[in-house]
């Protein structure tokens, strides 16, 4: 999740069953047999069909710009995909576009399957003590 959030960070997660896009969430994925916490930003809703094009995310037909990227291409790899998202259907990526796995990879995240909303991060460098002597 790369800019929004680096590796070690705290997040501070809340229960929200409604979810706008843009938010960042945490829920359960469920690939290979086993469930693993993964934390993702929601890109479509329930309903809408979630369309990549000339490396551009369209939301129903329309261009959806991403200013959370910072930057980053919006689509990294994949040539012109679709998908139509079911009742309580979120499809979820990552910021860092080029080494997420995400919806594109493993299907929606289940609404059930949410456990909520990200809505603050302690950075992992809040935790690091300075030593008082210099290692040789």
């Amino acid at each position: 999740m790369h800019p929004a959030l680096r590796d070690g960070d705290i997040a501070l997660v809340i229960r929200q069953r409604s979810l706008d896009r843009g938010r960042i969430i945490a829920f359960r994925a469920r690939t290979g047999g086993t469930a693993a916490v993964r934390v993702k930003r929601v890109v479509g809703l329930p309903g809408e069909v979630v369309e990549f094009r000339d490396g551009l995310l369209f939301i129903d037909g329309a261009h959806f710009p991403e200013p959370y990227l910072g930057g980053l291409p919006a689509n990294v790899g994949l040539d012109a995909a679709s998908w139509t998202l079911g009742e309580g259907d979120y499809f979820v990526m990552g910021d860092n576009r080029a080494r997420s796995s995400d919806s594109r990879e493993h299907g929606p995240a289940r609404a059930e399957d949410v456990i909520g909303a990200v809505v603050a991060r302690i950075p992992l460098s809040a935790f690091r003590r300075r030593l008082p002597f210099r290692r040789r």
